[in-house]
């Protein structure tokens, strides 16, 4: 397998939003997920440092001639370790849902082209809710966390938030030091077309129910909500940090390997359908999500005390079994 040089992409990161032609998209190295979080590496350096530090330069050091604040015991309860959460990630690395996300692309990557016409439509229509229902996820994690006012460290929790907000906002197209994009669901909408030749709206409007999205979205609603069932919130809080890491972490398998399917959909019988693929959805999330996953993990790392290790695994885990199932299911829609 192929993986991303530094210069690769840096070069694609700096291209595929702006300007870059589709042709030379669909062009581009893939990006294959690879062990543990090692492979976030490459990517995570080509978007500006003010994406992902979260420590303010101009914070005032404190030096022997100023008296010293007395830390609270919050401030002294010792984090978790960034070695604990990336072996907690490893865990993910050969969890359910990295199985479940294998084998729908495999069957996804040889679809028949009688297949791709017959049943592909119900996978679309699932993917396109589902798409969208992780929005409220990642408001409701940001809920939990800034609920834990007056228990939880402000510094702590404040920088947490601040890594938590990226994401959400780069579903709507905005991004640190630049101009206002496309949203998540704009770029969709187009991916679906120009494979397709057909409107989403038309899709949509039809309202075909998403059984197995809607499962979906109700089990991650049920869980974070709730805090994972947790009674102290700040321990809640720990939960929801968890499952949005998890769901972060995934997405950079999920969408890599759709990135793939789909083009050897392309090569396959897409072209010759007069397809002009529009690969700017995936290539976008291709690089994006393993950002979103480092940012992710920088949240846990800022917030969550070390002796909510197994509250985080749980968490993580929780997602991994519901993911799982979920693409399951889209798989034995193409079956």
């Amino acid at each position: 397998m192929n993986s991303f040089t530094l210069s690769q992409s840096a070069s694609l990161c700096a291209k595929n939003e702006y300007g870059m032609s589709k042709k030379a998209l669909s062009a581009a190295p893939r990006v294959i997920p690879q062990q543990r979080t090692e492979r976030f590496a490459p990517l995570i350096t080509t978007r500006k440092a003010s994406t992902v530090c979260v420590l303010s330069p101009d914070r005032p050091v404190q030096t022997t001639t100023q008296p010293a604040v007395p830390l609270t015991p919050k401030q002294r309860e010792p984090l978790i370790s960034r070695e604990a959460v990336q072996s907690l990630e490893a865990e993910l690395d050969n969890g359910e849902s990295v199985k479940a996300l294998r084998r729908f692309n495999d069957i996804l990557a040889n679809l028949s082209e009688e297949k791709w016409n017959d049943r592909m439509w119900m996978v679309w229509n699932e993917l396109a809710h589902n798409l969208e229902s992780f929005n409220p996820i990642f408001t409701a994690v940001m809920l939990k966390v800034q609920c834990t006012i007056g228990h939880s460290d402000y510094v702590r929790r404040d920088e947490c938030l601040r890594n938590l907000i990226q994401p959400l906002a780069g579903e709507y197209g905005m991004h640190n030091d630049e101009a206002m994009g496309k949203t998540h669901r704009k770029l969709f909408s187009e991916f679906y077309t120009s494979c397709t030749g057909a409107s989403l709206e038309e899709l949509l409007e039809a309202e075909v129910p998403t059984p197995n999205s809607q499962q979906l979205f109700a089990c991650m609603m049920r869980d974070v909500s709730s805090g994972g069932q947790c009674i102290d919130g700040i321990e809640q809080a720990s939960y929801a940090l968890g499952y949005n890491l998890a769901v972060e972490y995934l997405a950079a398998y999920e969408k890599t390997w759709l990135l793939d399917s789909f083009r050897s959909l392309d090569q396959r019988f897409l072209q010759q359908q007069k397809r002009d693929v529009e690969w700017m959805f995936l290539e976008i999330h291709a690089i994006g999500e393993p950002e979103h996953a480092e940012i992710g993990h920088q949240g846990v790392v800022n917030f969550v005390p070390k002796a909510h290790e197994e509250v985080l695994r749980r968490a993580m885990l929780d997602h991994d079994r519901d993911f799982a199932q979920f693409y399951n299911r889209l798989a034995d829609l193409l079956c």
